[in-house]
């Protein structure tokens, strides 16, 4: 697996970059809202107040958090304000696990198609420059927008897991199913 990460991937309208230190109180900002935690907390070993979870954030920012993957912070490409986070890490961000791809955006970019055309993104850099095979996708039995973005982007069903203490609904693409989709073959 090759590890090279550009300093951002540009979409047509996003810009993904590393996270930094200041974009902490944006990321606690969006997860104080109920609407965008509703299928997320609370995860088992989540920080249970606002201040472990303002140490944990700066502790992944510094750490380069995750060790397999990599996260973004996502903006308007023009240089807008901060919309989200992509990441693929280790499902339940253990060792030894398919890698995951995540995401949590603000409420501003839902319905604009911010989660697909970032999700797009940050699938074909894991499959093209990172190597990762296969890339998975979980998701509360509830939560239709979050299993729509994965099916646009290539993952499909393959059943239920329990994952992260709970029965989740399960996605996966295959790296070379999915380069040939996009690429116009077939074999998905």
């Amino acid at each position: 697996m090759v590890d090279a990460a550009p300093a951002e991937i540009l979409t047509e309208r996003l810009r993904l970059r590393p996270p930094r230190l200041e974009d902490v109180e944006a990321h606690l900002e969006m997860d104080r809202d109920p609407e965008v935690m509703r299928f997320v907390e609370p995860l088992p070993g989540s920080p249970p107040d606002l201040e472990a979870k303002r140490r944990r954030l700066l502790e992944r920012i510094e750490s380069g958090w995750p060790a397999v993957g990599r996260q973004f912070y996502v903006a308007a490409r023009d240089g807008g304000e901060f919309l989200g986070w992509c990441a693929l890490f280790p499902l339940e961000d253990r060792a030894g696990q398919p890698v995951e791809i995540g995401y949590r955006y603000r409420r501003a970019a839902w319905g604009r198609g911010v989660a697909t055309e970032a999700a797009a993104a940050l699938l074909r850099f894991g499959f093209e420059t990172l190597g990762l095979d296969p890339i998975v996708g979980v998701t509360d039995h509830a939560n239709r927008g979050s299993q729509a973005v994965l099916a646009k982007v290539g993952l499909r069903r393959a059943g239920n897991i329990r994952a992260y203490g709970e029965d989740v609904a399960f996605f996966v693409a295959h790296r070379a199913g999915w380069l040939a989709a996009q690429s116009g073959g077939s074999g998905r």
